[in-house]
């Protein structure tokens, strides 16, 4: 198994991928246009969580569906 640094490495093409698919699927359960504030939040959040140690697809899903109200506007 291959270890990993946290923030130390670039995204490889598979990390990309792994994020993407994070992105649209939240994008898509929420139903975000994906140029939407919301959405931007939510790739601002999904990469620096991969950053940060959380590799696997279905967790940084879990993760990010958990936090998915965070990255709503507020509106009044």
């Amino acid at each position: 198994m291959l270890s990993r640094t946290p923030q130390s490495e670039f995204l490889s093409p598979e990390d990309l991928a792994i994020c993407q698919r994070v992105f649209d699927k939240v994008c898509a359960d929420c139903k975000w246009n994906s140029a939407s504030s919301d959405a931007e939040g939510l790739a601002i959040v999904v990469i620096s969580v991969f950053q940060h140690g959380l590799f696997n697809e279905v967790d940084l899903l879990a993760e990010m569906q958990a936090r998915r109200h965070d990255f709503e506007r507020r509106t009044g």
